[in-house]
C-alpha cells in the first residue's frame, strides 16, 4: 500500500526546518545554561540525596535539546498545513524585517504590562513571597537566558509546536469541511497555549517558594498575557515576530526593574 504524498512546500518543509530552526535551538538551550545553577540551587537543597549539580545540568541541557527537536519537528509538520509561516525558514528576507519591526512595540509593551502586574500582585502574595522575590535579581545571565530561551526555545515549544498542532487538530476535528483554519480556532489554539505557557512556569516558582492559589495565578496570568502577544504575533505574522517580541519582552522587564 503507498501512502499519499505531501504537496511538495509541505514535504520539503521538515529538513530546511530542522537545519534551520534546530541550531537556533541550541543556542537557546546554551543561553539558558548559566541561569540553570541559581534555579536548580534551592531544589537540591531541599531534596535529600539530589545528585550532583553538574549532573543535573547535562540532564537538563539533555532533556531541553531533546524537547526543542521535537519541537521544530512538531512545528515542520503542523505550521504550513495551518497556514504558519518561518520567515527564516522560507528565507524571505523582506518579511522578516516587516516581522521583526512589527514585534517591536508589542514587546516591549508586555514587558512593560508585566512588570505592572508583578508590582500591583507582589503585595498581596505574603512574606515568602516577598523574601523570594528579593533574592530574584534581573541579572545580565537571567535577562540574556530569558532573551535566548525565552525568546527562541519556549517559542519554539509554545506557538511553533503546540500553537500550530492544536490549530491542525481542531480543524480537522471540528471544521474539516473548512478549506483552512477559521479565526476561532486558531484564537481557540492561541489561548489554550497561553495558559499552558503559564501553568509550565509553576515549576521553577515551586523551587523558590511554596505554591499558594495566590501565587498560582499570579503566575499564569503573567505568563499568560506574554503568551497571548506572542501567538497573536506567530499567527498573524511569523515565527520570527514571536522570537522577537518575547525577547524584548526581558529586555523591558530587566530595564523597568532596574529603574523602578
Amino acid at each position: 500500500m503507498t501512502q499519499t504524498p505531501l504537496p511538495a512546500p509541505v514535504s520539503r518543509h521538515l529538513p530546511r526546518a530542522l537545519l534551520t530552526l534546530l541550531p537556533l535551538g541550541l543556542a537557546a538551550v546554551l543561553g539558558l545554561l548559566p541561569t540553570l545553577p541559581a534555579m536548580l540551587g534551592p531544589l537540591t537543597e531541599r531534596t535529600p540525596g539530589a545528585p550532583p549539580m553538574a549532573t543535573l545540568l547535562a540532564v537538563t541541557a539533555a532533556q531541553l535539546t531533546m524537547l526543542v527537536a521535537l519541537s521544530v519537528a512538531a512545528g515542520a509538520w503542523a505550521a504550513p498545513r495551518a497556514g504558519f509561516r518561518s520567515r527564516l525558514v522560507d528565507r524571505d528576507w523582506a518579511a522578516l524585517r516587516a516581522d521583526t519591526r512589527a514585534a517591536l512595540l508589542p514587546g516591549l509593551l508586555t514587558g512593560a504590562v508585566i512588570v505592572a502586574l508583578d508590582r500591583l500582585t507582589g503585595p498581596l502574595l505574603g512574606d515568602a513571597w516577598a523574601r523570594a522575590a528579593a533574592g530574584q535579581e534581573r541579572t545580565l545571565a537571567v535577562t540574556m537566558g530569558g532573551m535566548l530561551y525565552g525568546g527562541i526555545g519556549e517559542e519554539l515549544q509554545m506557538r511553533w509546536a503546540l500553537v500550530s498542532v492544536l490549530t491542525v487538530g481542531f480543524w480537522r476535528v471540528f471544521q474539516r469541511h473548512s478549506v483552512r483554519p477559521t479565526r476561532a480556532v486558531i484564537l481557540t489554539a492561541v489561548v489554550m497555549v497561553a495558559v499552558l505557557f503559564g501553568i509550565g512556569h509553576l515549576g521553577a516558582v515551586a523551587a523558590l517558594v511554596p505554591l499558594t492559589p495566590a501565587i498560582v495565578a499570579r503566575t499564569v496570568l503573567l505568563n499568560a498575557v506574554g503568551g497571548v502577544v506572542y501567538g497573536l504575533l506567530f499567527t498573524r505574522r511569523s515565527l520570527e515576530s514571536a522570537m522577537v517580541a518575547h525577547a524584548l519582552t526581558h529586555v523591558a522587564m530587566t530595564a523597568l526593574t532596574l529603574l523602578l
